[in-house]
């Protein structure tokens, strides 16, 4: 579906509803009941919108024509330049001119990172990749009046070797760096962040060189960053949302590696915070599948969610919108499913608590705010599945709405769900749904 595809109309959109209904009913009549059961009571952290909410940024978004499409998902935290730009670019003052710009179309207060660049991107034109450039990239953002918090030093090292093809850099070359440079911006900015090393989602190369990196600088740096990209595009459906459990094993493991004396001997006793600044079902800008479909939406928003609560202070999807097929919004300001996705996270206030439920292919979280609860409910199954909620706490079901491929398809508003029985609903096919409930006092 492109820009310029006419609406459905009015009776298409009847005639779809009466199906859903149809096939609700039918399931209602013939399908197991999964069960989510909510424990008020059992209190984890806050919502934290710099993971629920944060995006890749670039200078090539079209934000200002779409504008208020983007005021729908605003975000909480932007990483800038996004992806490799940052290692093919010098930090200039035009660029960040055009950043400021661009930031004033952009709704809401932000917390910026800001990649520093450390690969040397042409042979015969000099980078300006010394630590007196990531000090000048400091002072830059500051005349300009950008409140810039984390610095990361450069993009995904791990593949300097071997895709871009410079054997020299080892891990200890990039931790040499690593060190020059914030050494300098904190002559700048004593309270900046130093974030990195941004590693790739690459298997088993990735994991091994953060290892080596926090073995080497763990004493230096203050934001732990590693990307997740668990797919090509390419697979089963299935096999590609189970690998959403990536994030639980990239969290367990770095944070166990953190606390290792052994394996951390600079920095284990030192308290820092750890970021996902990439993420997404497939890193194949080129390939729609998994990217621009319900499958990557669903995805990215369970990815989001589980970071939040397991602890990560800072994520970014990649991206906001317009790359490839990557992207909120196409480059037309189609939305795609992750714009529902993100949409829908950005309505959880609170804190997070327990939701559990009674099937794997069910997922669950819940978030309070007062006597309010606001339950994600994911369906990934190819059917349409009845879902009963159960509390340790009195609960009313106040509202359900839910999306699916259909309404992203024909850029309808969440679709409300009717209750059966009480306090059980019926999920469309691969459909995320947020459910508002009331606690009783």
């Amino acid at each position: 579906m492109n820009a310029i595809t006419s609406r459905p109309t009015s009776l298409r959109w009847a005639v779809r509803c009466a199906g859903v209904l149809a096939l609700a009913v039918a399931t209602w009549a013939n399908a197991q009941v999964a069960t989510v059961r909510i424990d008020p009571s059992r209190t984890g952290p806050a919502v934290n919108r710099q993971v629920l909410s944060g995006f890749n940024f670039g200078n090539w978004m079209s934000v200002t024509e779409f504008r208020d499409e983007l005021a729908k998902v605003p975000a909480a935290a932007l990483r800038f330049p996004g992806g490799n730009i940052g290692d093919e670019h010098d930090m200039d003052e035009a660029t960040l001119d055009a950043f400021k710009s661009l930031l004033s179309q952009v709704e809401g207060e932000r917390e910026l990172l800001v990649q520093t660049r450390v690969f040397q991107g042409r042979p015969d034109r000099p980078a300006a990749n010394a630590p007196q450039d990531a000090a000048r990239a400091v002072r830059m953002a500051r005349a300009r009046g950008l409140n810039v918090r984390i610095w990361e030093i450069g993009n995904e090292p791990d593949l300097f070797s071997a895709v871009r093809g410079d054997a020299s850099w080892t891990v200890q070359r990039y931790c040499d760096v690593f060190r020059a440079q914030a050494a300098a911006i904190r002559r700048e900015d004593p309270k900046a962040l130093i974030a990195g090393p941004a590693v790739s989602g690459a298997q088993p190369g990735a994991p091994l060189f953060l290892e080596r990196f926090v073995e080497l600088c763990g004493d230096v740096v203050d934001v732990l960053t590693w990307h997740i990209y668990p797919t090509e595009g390419d697979g089963t459906e299935e096999a590609a949302l189970a690998t959403v459990t990536e994030v639980d094993r990239s969290i367990a493991r770095f944070s166990a590696l953190w606390k290792d004396r052994s394996r951390n001997p600079l920095g284990h006793g030192r308290s820092i915070r750890f970021g996902v600044t990439e993420y997404g079902l497939s890193w194949r800008t080129d390939r729609p599948r998994f990217l621009s479909d319900q499958v990557g939406a669903m995805w990215a928003a369970e990815s989001a969610l589980r970071m939040a609560q397991q602890g990560v202070n800072l994520a970014h999807y990649f991206a906001y919108m317009g790359t490839g097929f990557h992207g909120l919004l196409d480059t037309g300001g189609v939305p795609r499913p992750t714009y529902y996705g993100f949409g829908l996270l950005g309505k959880l206030d609170g804190s997070f608590v327990e939701a559990t439920s009674s099937d794997s292919m069910l997922w669950a979280h819940a978030t309070k705010t007062g006597s309010q609860l606001q339950l994600v409910l994911f369906n990934t199954r190819t059917q349409a599945q009845p879902v009963r909620i159960d509390g340790q706490a009195a609960l009313t079901l106040k509202d359900a709405r839910f999306f699916d491929a259909g309404i992203a398809e024909e850029e309808k508003p969440l679709q409300h769900l009717a209750a059966q029985a009480g306090r059980t609903i019926t999920l469309p096919a691969r459909s995320m749904a947020i459910v508002t409930l009331e606690v009783a006092p």
